[in-house]
């Protein structure tokens, strides 16, 4: 029977510890204080689970002490809010895991039977937040992962409709997956588009010294990440709808079609159903890109991921600048207190100022000058009112560009469901820029 040492002086959690771990099969020596460890510690032990807090002392300050054939057995740390930065110093000194309180037990379970049987560590579980409205958002990412079907993302900006996208790309079964393509499609000048996306060959313009692979090329048999999809101009989104349909194309200068096998996740922080109303963005490349859609909630509406977001990229940061980080609750109080119309990058933006504001690495005061402690933001301008004429030209496109997807482009049927003449028909299209 394998033995485990646990590490805990709670009796309540560290007595369900013990029932849990004994039904698995493991044989449980429970110590309730860091002195009692010191005890235990160098007999043969298959895992180790470890309380951070101990009457006596920090577990993670003990743990980076001890000879490195006692740290090389598998540690798992429990911590709290408090302790988190203590834990994740642990793991960079070799522990295996930490979780923190109120932790998954199944979770505890599967990764301690994982070190008893010298498996390796599962797949780490993927996390966009812990409210209810970023669980479903979640279930739904892994669900769209497993098949390659387009996906439309649509959310404010700093929402995190990124970190999506990239999680449904890691999670593509595909044996063959290739890259993940980030492409911001608003920042793109429209004169660069047609090469950037489609690539071309050597000589095909002036400057071109060398062939280039575009977006489509790159994302074979990967994610293409569209982001801003709605700012793309309506020459793009037809030759665009074309690659995506066909999936292949053709490099600027080249006569040989170009295949690529990729799977498309747009991203947009505009209404695409009032674009498509105006005639600013085609019915027929909506649909085909949102075949699934994900509406990722503002931070604003989910506040229980607020506390979730700020331990996490602090632990973060803990990692990159190699030093101990700490929060105290006025500070953490403060920031549940804000609406973040930035949403998770702004919390982020705010995070690394406070850092570098902060005395010895401790978060405890609000920043003075932060814009949310400026009184509040202006209204936005009122919106300006087009004139009806142009008002009535968009409506009237778009509905023949509905009735035209309907008739699968005929001219003749879509004259006759509009209950007007072919000449009519050809006359409006022409006047309003649409082609068959």
């Amino acid at each position: 029977m394998k033995r485990i040492l646990l590490i805990e002086d709670d009796p309540i959690m560290g007595e369900s510890l013990v029932q849990r771990l004994e039904l698995e099969g493991l044989q449980v020596q429970w110590c309730h204080s860091l002195g009692q460890a010191q005890l235990e510690v160098t007999k043969d032990h298959a895992a180790i689970i470890s309380d951070v807090r101990l009457p006596d002392g920090l577990a993670t300050d003990w743990f980076v002490q001890l000879p490195a054939s006692i740290r090389s057995v598998p540690w798992f740390f429990l911590t709290g809010y408090g302790s988190v930065n203590d834990a994740v110093l642990a793991v960079r000194g070799g522990a295996r895991e930490y979780l923190t309180k109120p932790f998954d037990i199944e979770k505890l379970l599967e990764l301690v039977q994982n070190a008893v049987a010298n498996r390796p560590l599962p797949t780490p579980e993927v996390v966009l937040g812990i409210s209810p409205a970023m669980r479903r958002v979640e279930a739904l990412v892994v669900k769209v992962s497993q098949q390659k079907v387009s996906v439309l993302l649509n959310g404010e900006s700093g929402v995190g409709k990124e970190v999506a996208a990239q999680l449904i790309h890691r999670l593509d079964p595909r044996p063959d997956k290739g890259e993940f393509v980030a492409v911001n499609c608003a920042a793109i000048p429209e004169t660069l588009l047609e090469a950037e996306f489609f690539g071309y060959e050597k000589g095909a313009f002036s400057g071109a010294g060398r062939q280039h692979r575009g977006y489509l090329e790159r994302a074979d048999h990967g994610t293409l990440f569209l982001d801003e999809v709605g700012d793309l101009p309506a020459n793009m989104q037809a030759k665009l709808l074309r690659a995506l349909q066909e999936k292949c194309f053709f490099r600027l200068g080249s006569e040989r079609t170009t295949h690529s096998d990729f799977r498309v996740v747009a991203a947009t922080n505009r209404d695409l159903y009032a674009d498509m109303t105006a005639g600013r963005f085609r019915e027929d490349l909506f649909y085909r890109l949102a075949v699934i859609r994900i509406n990722l909630p503002p931070l604003r509406e989910r506040p229980e991921d607020i506390r979730w977001l700020t331990e996490r990229l602090l632990a973060t940061m803990v990692i990159e600048q190699s030093r101990p980080l700490a929060m105290s609750e006025v500070f953490m109080r403060d920031i549940m207190g804000r609406d973040w119309r930035g949403n998770v990058r702004e919390l982020r933006s705010y995070l690394e100022q406070a850092v570098v504001m902060s005395d010895a690495g401790i978060l405890d005061e609000p920043l003075p000058d932060h814009p949310h402690n400026r009184g509040p933001i202006p209204a936005p301008p009122t919106e300006a009112i087009i004139p009806l004429q142009a008002m009535v030209e968009d409506a009237e496109r778009a509905h023949i560009r509905k009735a035209l997807n309907r008739c699968e482009g005929s001219v003749g049927k879509t004259a006759e469901l509009l209950a007007i003449s072919r000449k009519t028909l050809w006359e409006k299209m022409k006047r309003l820029a649409i082609s068959a």
